[in-house]
């Protein structure tokens, strides 16, 4: 019997490799939507280093935010103004928090069981981030701010809204942005339309929900949205 001796290149080591699962894990947090899902973006911006308003308009950058002054975040699809209703049948999960601004800057979450159009009444219920100086905070949260440890079923409709507070001594700039999944809880889709307003007039528009460059149907001008429908992975 001949025995034939050869070299075998070494694969692995001799154990579960979990190298890549380890280096993902010192990155950003992707995601990845399910058919059910959709995101959701809340933000502002202040500047002075443009006109206001800018046209065409962009419904969430604004003049910069006086000391002791409040805003409330902009529906980033829409333009609107939060709060912000999830129908009944319909979960909220907030899943990124990023600012940076140039004064002590305070965020405060309010929520409503059921949502103010069904009756309910804002509540504070959480303090998203607290920053002397406005220094960068960047967040992918583990324990979250959702509406299924509230209402695991989602038999409720809801509200939120997110109000940033300027606690410093001059005129703050910078910017806030928050992300979401809505989720459908045995729901039909997510509708194919949804309301837009125009900065500049406030009128109110009804309009197709890829749309992202709106000519307002009142006053003529032009001001953009953004589109979330369409993205499933980050």
């Amino acid at each position: 019997m001949v025995v034939k001796a050869t070299t075998v290149p070494a694969r692995g080591v001799g154990k579960p490799d979990y190298s890549k699962e380890v280096s993902s894990g010192r990155e950003r947090a992707g995601i990845s939507l399910k058919y059910s899902q959709q995101l959701a973006g809340w933000g502002l911006s202040w500047t002075d280093i443009v006109a206001h308003p800018q046209v065409p308009a962009v419904p969430w950058v604004k003049p910069p935010l006086v000391p002791d002054a409040q805003a409330h975040l902009v529906d980033l699809a829409t333009g609107v103004a939060l709060p912000y209703t999830t129908p009944a049948g319909y979960a909220f999960t907030m899943v990124q928090k990023d600012w940076t601004c140039n004064e002590d800057i305070e965020l405060w979450l309010y929520g409503s069981t059921p949502s103010e159009a069904d009756g309910g009444s804002l509540v504070l219920i959480a303090c998203p981030g607290i920053s002397p100086s406005g220094d960068n905070v960047y967040v992918n949260p583990v324990y979250t701010y959702t509406s299924l440890t509230l209402d695991p079923t989602s038999a409720y409709s809801h509200s939120w809204d997110v109000v940033v507070v300027n606690r410093g001594t001059g005129d703050m700039e910078g910017g806030v942005v928050l992300a979401a999944i809505i989720e459908a809880v045995g729901t039909s889709p997510f509708p194919d339309t949804k309301q837009c307003q125009c900065p500049l007039c406030h009128h109110l528009q009804t309009v197709k929900v890829g749309t992202t460059v709106i000519v307002c149907d009142n006053c003529g001008e032009t001001y953009y949205v953004q589109d979330f429908s369409k993205i499933r992975e980050l």
